[in-house]
């Protein structure tokens, strides 16, 4: 593996994309960057670590606020450029540590669009992993002990968020396949196949 490999790692909610993220730091003894985002972000703003993963809960509706006010420009979110909000401001922080982490050396990236805010690192290996919806239902359940029903429930209004932050600040779309290296359907391999082929696939990739 080049010692610089950096892996990010996108998710639908309950398709155990966060522990298939962890597991391959793991295997390849790297760093993994999730919380620990937010933990730096929060150290070198001086903001309070609750603000961020407020803003990450948040509806794109406020940042669809925002921009009705016209206080908001999603061209400024990697660009330094003033007037930002709140959540311009902690995504700009976020932004920041995740390039900060990678000029560092290796590591596995989970969510927080680093894909495309690593997109012209030399070494960048960008994977989603999904699952069948009825798949995911049953690991919520599991998870958080609740029914079916609100299983379905958070894992909808989950994925809307994620999808609606990625796309804002991106203008690219979260699920489409051209975004990504690989796509895995975690549902099919259990979380030891997805490991399996996500190494296999960087070591082929890395062949080329």
């Amino acid at each position: 593996m080049k010692e610089n490999i950096v892996i990010t790692i996108g998710r639908q909610f309950g398709s155990g994309g966060h522990e298939i993220a962890k597991a391959v730091s793991d295997a390849l003894s790297i760093p993994f960057y999730d919380k620990e985002i937010i933990v730096e972000a929060a150290k070198q703003t001086g903001l309070d670590e609750n603000l961020f993963k407020e803003v990450e809960e948040r509806n794109v509706s406020s940042f669809l606020y925002s921009i009705a006010l016209g206080a908001y420009s999603p061209a400024n979110s990697l660009t330094g450029m003033p007037f930002m909000n709140i959540n311009e401001t902690v995504f700009q922080a976020q932004a920041n540590v995740i390039s900060d982490f990678a000029k560092k050396g290796a590591g596995v990236f989970v969510g927080r669009c680093a894909d495309h805010i690593l997109k012209d690192h030399p070494a960048l290996c960008r994977i989603f992993v999904y699952a069948d919806l009825s798949d995911r239902i049953r690991r919520i359940q599991r998870l958080y002990k609740i029914d079916a029903g609100e299983a379905e429930d958070l894992i909808t209004k989950t994925d809307k968020k994620r999808a609606h932050f990625y796309n804002y600040y991106t203008g690219q779309k979260w699920n489409h396949l051209q975004n990504y290296d690989l796509c895995l359907n975690s549902a099919k391999l259990g979380v030891g196949g997805s490991v399996e082929a996500v190494l296999a696939f960087i070591r082929q990739a890395q062949k080329n």
